[in-house]
């Protein structure tokens, strides 16, 4: 690796760690241990300036760093971590499938498989759930973290493997851009509903689940009010996170233009 995407890849990391101490500042939080902030926006940077690779080292530095100065410790260093994967893990599916020319059947196809993937991981997750006695939910509540992180291992042996001359700069395109990008919030979305449920609401808060949703459910949802289910307010406020996240870098990368100077040729 050329020294400029060494140093570019230390400044990001530099960047995080700013952002995060910045974090009550400039943050926003949900009200049931999620803040809503631009902590994520250097992995996404390094996602569509360098590639997958980059992103996966990018996003190790992060749960390292969180879990040692954030105030939610290891907990919210490995929510993080799983919550920013998917938003340039399935782009990086993407991009591979996609690596000859566009054709919108195939993006259709490949959208389509991803979504029955993603409900079928962690739609197993969820019918474990109704069935675990409350020892056992937060071992339910690890599955969506464990199977994001086994797909993302197995995607960069992939990577290495297959992935030179793949152009990064297809995402640019709005129309490539927009299908993938819903496809990731969908990911994370689901996958956090039932890692939160099971695993970091009752561990952080040290309550069950049930009193977990309760928490979150009191608590008033902008101009709504209380009472939203609790899984719709994890959904959204992920949504959010993640399209914020992917914004600002796509705007940085392509608007601005950081993926030409920096960027694969």
């Amino acid at each position: 690796m050329k020294t400029y995407r060494l140093l570019a890849l230390a400044f990001l990391t530099a960047l995080m760690i700013i952002l995060q101490i910045f974090n009550n500042v400039i943050g926003f939080p949900t009200g049931f241990g999620m803040t809503v902030d631009l902590v994520g926006v250097p992995i996404l940077l390094a996602f569509l300036i360098f590639g997958y690779a980059e992103a996966l080292e990018v996003s190790f530095l992060l749960a390292l760093i969180l879990s040692l100065i954030a105030s939610t410790g290891y907990i919210g260093a490995t929510m993080k971590f799983a919550a920013t994967l998917p938003m340039f893990l399935i782009p990086a599916i993407y991009l591979m499938a996609m690596k000859k020319k566009f054709d919108f059947g195939r993006i259709c196809a490949l959208l389509l498989f991803g979504i029955i993937v993603t409900v079928l991981i962690f739609g197993v997750g969820a019918l474990g759930g109704l069935f675990a006695d409350k020892d056992k939910g937060i071992i339910v509540g690890v599955v969506p973290v464990i199977a994001i992180a086994v797909v993302s291992y197995f995607l960069l042996l992939l990577w290495n493997r297959y992935g030179k001359g793949i152009d990064m700069s297809s995402l640019r395109l709005m129309r490539n851009a927009i299908p993938v990008l819903l496809l990731a919030i969908t990911a994370r979305g689901v996958a956090m509903i039932i890692a939160n449920f099971y695993f970091a609401g009752p561990l952080f808060f040290k309550i069950s689940p049930d009193q977990f949703v309760g928490m979150i459910e009191g608590v008033d949802f902008l101009t709504f009010g209380k009472g939203i289910p609790f899984y719709v307010l994890i959904f959204f406020w992920n949504a959010v996170q993640g399209l914020l996240e992917f914004a600002v870098a796509w705007i940085i990368a392509f608007k601005f233009g950081f993926f030409e100077k920096y960027g694969s040729p």
